[in-house]
């Protein structure tokens, strides 16, 4: 009989300790991540905790049907609003603004990739219905350095891989009827309605939304090739591409008081043409190559 007791009271203890470290190892699954500089197709990319990070560029959507661990340990899912970047620290929560329709909205950065040196991101399928995006767009990113109370306590929540708090709902895009009270009708039910319509404008203004639309202003496309300190340079660069494309401009800025010539193409409406054309040139040599945008003046 005390052996028996012995056996449990072993078998209780062995269970009792394997769910501790099962739960201990599913809470420090998560974590915080900048890894070191890697290699893709021979650029060198150096991820870091740039909280100055702004950028303007080219995202494509994720394709894959099963949800996967990201490098942090947590899951990347397409329906969830999470994306991919080569550089930023895993997790960071950026703004993402679609510039061809204004939507904007905030989402987590969880894994590494897009898998090329041409796209800055790439987004689940629910962000990018959010954004309006079917298969690639030209996005401006910026990262959201004031988070909410709710955002910062799931980043700080280990346990946890749902990211629906830091989110936006869908209601930023519905219209919202108003009561108005009749003057011709002035009874008791008018008024209802007139005061629960008040209480419904408070609501909707306190309503502190992520996803919303802003007026998206007309731009066009360049690439900047490259930028010297002296016109001879450059003008032997805009020489030598040539064969390559030959609508090339030379344009003279300033930049903290120093004089530099920008070697850039003439602008690019097109955004297809632009990612093809920024591919030719990173193929033939022209690695710091990329794409830049520039508003147009109204």
């Amino acid at each position: 009989m005390p052996t028996k007791l012995f056996i449990y009271a072993i078998f209780f203890i062995f269970i009792f300790s394997y769910k501790n470290l099962h739960s201990t190892n599913i809470s420090s699954n998560i974590k915080h991540l900048t890894e070191k500089p890697y290699k893709i197709k021979g650029k060198w990319h150096y991820p870091n905790n740039n909280l100055n990070y702004n950028e303007i560029g080219i995202v494509s959507v994720n394709k894959k049907k099963k949800n996967y661990k990201t490098k942090n340990g947590e899951i990347f899912s397409n329906n969830e609003i999470v994306a991919k970047h080569k550089t930023l620290s895993l997790p960071t929560i950026v703004r993402v603004t679609n510039l061809n329709n204004g939507y904007s909205i905030n989402v987590r950065i969880n894994d590494r990739g897009p898998r090329d040196n041409f796209k800055i991101m790439e987004i689940s399928k629910r962000t990018a219905k959010f954004l309006n995006i079917s298969e690639k767009g030209l996005v401006e990113i910026k990262v959201v350095k004031d988070l909410t109370l709710q955002e910062q306590k799931r980043l700080k929540n280990k346990d946890s891989i749902s990211y629906d708090e830091n989110l936006e709902k869908n209601i930023a895009l519905k219209s919202f009827e108003i009561e108005t009270e009749n003057l011709m009708n002035n009874d008791v039910k008018n008024n209802k309605k007139d005061v629960k319509s008040k209480k419904k404008e408070r609501k909707i203004k306190k309503l502190k939304l992520n996803f919303k639309k802003k007026k998206a202003y007309p731009f066009y496309l360049r690439i900047q090739i490259g930028r010297f300190n002296n016109f001879k340079d450059a003008r032997n660069l805009k020489i030598k591409m040539k064969p390559i494309y030959d609508k090339i401009l030379i344009s003279l800025i300033l930049i903290n008081k120093k004089k530099y010539y920008n070697l850039t193409t003439i602008p690019i409406t097109d955004l297809n043409e632009a990612e093809n054309l920024l591919k030719i040139i990173n193929k033939k040599g022209f690695k710091n190559a990329k794409l830049f945008i520039e508003r147009k003046k109204i």
